[in-house]
């Protein structure tokens, strides 16, 4: 993956470092290179990327962490494929629902509450209100890594299928994988966050096609919502 990454760099004068990280200037060239927009925020971590998918618009921003269980920086990308609003699907990384589960569980005993607290992460009031989910088409090394959560176990299966699935294991070593990723579809809107370096190009690439790909699926398997609407971004 990173050599067909290195292919676009070839014309900068800069050299890619070995393990992955660009300067802006080559994130630049290499968002050119698939038509997408980068937009420099004054901090090698804080950038834009948007382009469009199925006929919507994406935005993928990197920057410092909006949740405390990701350390470093934080890629967080969203956009609305127009898919059905009553599907609530989510993939976490499996040792991030481990870590989850236990602030929730404690969250609800330390206060004796016998109901979710709104103020929690929407991830976080899911994994109290939805059940995990599988089913004999996942395979066993996706289930080591991931978990599926959701309302309705038919809707999760046609939107996390061999295309999303073979995505998100991409090529990405053991210790990458178990880092936390949140994909979710909520309200008919599609939003990704993960862990990841500044500026680090595998987990761009990866990002991005993973966004994508979750889109297009959704879009294609999924019902569609009834009011199509303009093509604009879901909220941040």
């Amino acid at each position: 993956m990173f050599e067909r990454l290195r292919s676009v760099f070839a014309r900068s004068q800069e050299p890619v470092h070995i393990q992955g990280i660009a300067t802006p200037a080559q994130l630049a060239l290499w968002a050119a290179a698939q038509r997408w927009s980068f937009d420099f925020q004054g901090e090698p971590a804080r950038f834009q990327l948007s382009g469009t998918v199925v006929g919507q618009p994406w935005l993928l921003e990197s920057g410092s962490p909006t949740r405390d269980y990701l350390k470093g920086t934080e890629l967080r990308a969203r956009t609305d494929p127009h898919a059905t609003p009553d599907a609530s699907v989510m993939v976490i990384s499996r040792t991030l629902k481990e870590v989850l589960e236990g602030r929730v569980y404690g969250a609800i005993t330390e206060t004796l509450q016998t109901a979710v607290d709104e103020s929690l992460p929407q991830e976080m009031r899911w994994l109290a209100m939805y059940e995990e989910v599988q089913w004999p088409e996942l395979p066993p090394s996706f289930i080591r890594l991931f978990a599926v959560v959701g309302d309705r176990k038919e809707q999760a299966r046609r939107w996390i299928n061999a295309a999303v699935v073979s995505h998100l294991l991409g090529s990405r070593s053991a210790e990458q994988a178990a880092l936390p990723l949140v994909l979710m579809l909520s309200g008919g809107q599609l939003s990704l966050r993960m862990q990841t370096m500044d500026c680090y190009l595998p987990d761009l690439e990866y990002a991005t096609t993973l966004l994508m790909a979750a889109a297009t699926v959704a879009a294609q398997k999924l019902p569609p919502a009834s009011d199509s609407g303009p093509a604009t971004l879901p909220p941040g």
